[in-house]
């Protein structure tokens, strides 16, 4: 990853000399200068450099004015000064402002090394952290989009994303199992330009879960005729390309082209299930939901709202509600006159493949039982009425949700203290039910309530605990920082560790540091 630095120093020389010094030492950084505050500030705002250093005392503008101004219009660079040991009287402020590193004049090679590379590290941080929390969101909103109520396109125009007079294409893709296991379908630099000189103007990339990978792509309506040929020619380029390069195959679905960003929640569930009909078409196939909405009947009998509540019902292992949702499906398809065999065939394997999807993959795959009936859906034709396969169906869902508890790890082994171990070793980073549930191959649903039936506490509370017990240890026996302790037990926010630590010990972890440090003193 490049990385850009501006450097603001009002004598040529010396922002020059830095400037040289960083290209010969830094391998990766490039670098701009300026040589008073307002061109700095200026330059900062129209180009967003990654880290910027500046000398402290300028005419006009000085150093700290412009980080201020910089701050107040948002910009999030990584900021660091220059400072003469006479100048330290303005650290105070400095560290108000969120700087964190000085170098001293005259520079020297070493400490310029040292601070930037750190500064670099805290970059990387500051981004990954801003990924895992745009992920989080988007994939909620996807979720649960009616709670949003129109938050969403705010939260899109902060992260730089123009929504105004736009459309959205949403695209569920994965990949299959490469040379080297489950591949991540996470674009690269180049795949991503391949989009953006294609149909879209700009294209969001979330992870899932598991190896499904979500692309959003958004471009102007006046800017591109967007019609079903180009949009599927670029996508089987891209497919072509990641199959490449991941040695593996790679399946697409597209949803309907969204009109506002409040639609995409719709259009994921189109492009899932669109995806959902990949076996019909083999391996490496890119499938549009507007060419299975087209089938004739079959866009009105099973909606994303209906496959949305069977995966819901899969997810709680509850046969009852699962049956319930496959009798209101064939409720429509026995008013619906015009369907055909194959389309029969279609809604079948989408159901079925609802419960696939939902199941740890692994243990899909060791199952004889589930092969052999997937198969049999050649056979379809064997059926004599619509009752038959209804309840074929409903036994093929019952008997998954059976060899899952049957066939449980946790009747081999006490799968809970293998978890609670692998826990203990990583809770200092985000760590979720869902990686828990497909690392040890189980349910999420029912290991939330097989931990609680061990151990007597929710997994939230466990996590917490171990990570509130660290967080004392380190208050009372080393002196790190506050926001360094957060980090090192798995927070990325330090007021929400602070309100979480305060209300399991009734103390701030200030007062905690206090109290201990009495108490040592006393003794």
């Amino acid at each position: 990853m490049s990385i850009r630095v501006l450097i603001v120093d009002d004598e040529p020389e010396i922002a020059e000399g830095i400037a040289f010094l960083i290209s010969r030492l830094c391998p990766g950084y490039e670098t701009d200068v300026a040589y008073d505050g307002e061109e700095g500030c200026k330059y900062a705002l129209s180009k967003r450099p990654d880290i910027v250093l500046t000398d402290i005392k300028m005419p006009g503008l000085d150093g700290l004015e412009m980080i201020s101004r910089l701050k107040e219009a948002g910009l999030e660079s990584v900021f660091v000064v220059l400072s003469g040991f006479a100048e330290f009287e303005y650290a105070k402020k400095a560290i108000t402002l969120g700087v964190e590193e000085f170098i001293t004049k005259p520079v020297e090679e070493e400490e310029l090394c040292r601070v930037l590379e750190k500064a670099g590290r805290e970059l990387l941080r500051v981004q990954e952290t801003r990924k895992l929390v745009k992920d989080y969101v988007l994939r909620d909103f996807l979720d649960h989009g009616e709670k949003y109520d129109g938050e969403m396109e705010e939260y899109l125009e902060e992260l730089g994303i123009s929504i105004s007079d736009r459309l959205f294409l949403c695209i569920a893709a994965e990949a299959g199992a490469g040379e080297d296991g489950r591949q991540s379908l996470r674009l690269s630099p180049e795949e991503e330009k391949l989009m953006t000189a294609g149909p879209w103007q700009q294209v969001l990339q979330v992870e899932y879960g598991g190896n499904l990978t979500l692309l959003i792509g958004i471009l102007k309506k006046d800017e591109y005729i967007l019609n079903e040929e180009n949009v599927l020619s670029c996508m089987e380029e891209l497919r072509r390309r990641l199959r490449r390069r991941l040695k593996c195959p790679v399946n697409m679905g597209a949803g309907g082209i969204c009109q506002r960003a409040g639609g995409l929640p719709q259009a994921f569930e189109e492009a899932r299930c669109a995806l959902n009909y990949k076996l019909l078409k083999g391996a490496d196939c890119v499938i549009l939901w507007d060419q299975i909405r087209s089938l004739e009947g079959s866009s009105s009998v099973v909606l994303p709202e209906d496959i949305r509540r069977l995966e819901s019902c899969i997810d709680r292992m509850d046969d009852g509600g699962s049956r319930e949702v496959i009798e209101d499906i064939f409720s429509k398809i026995e008013t619906c006159s015009s369907l055909s065999l194959q389309e029969l065939q279609m809604i079948s394997l989408n159901l079925i493949l609802t419960g696939i999807r939902r199941i740890p993959f692994a243990q899909f795959q060791i199952n004889q039982y589930l092969g052999k009936n997937i198969f049999s859906l050649e056979s379809i034709s064997k059926f004599q009425t619509i009752e038959q396969l209804k309840n074929w169906i409903v036994n093929i869902l019952s008997g998954m949700n059976e060899l899952m508890l049957k066939n449980d790890c946790t009747q081999k082994r006490n799968v809970v203290e293998e978890a609670k171990d692998y826990i203990v070793q990583n809770f200092n980073r985000e760590i979720g039910l869902n990686e828990i549930a497909e690392r040890f191959f189980i349910n999420p649903n029912y290991f939330s309530q097989l931990f609680k039936k061990k151990t007597g506490e929710t997994y939230q509370s466990y996590v917490i605990r171990l990570r509130i017990e660290r967080a004392r240890k380190l208050l009372a026996e080393t002196d790190r920082k506050i926001y360094e302790i957060c980090g090192m037990v798995g927070y990325s926010d330090t007021n929400h560790f602070i309100k979480i630590f305060t209300r399991a010990t009734g103390m701030t972890p200030g007062e905690y540091r206090i109290k201990e440090r009495n108490n040592d003193a006393t003794i």
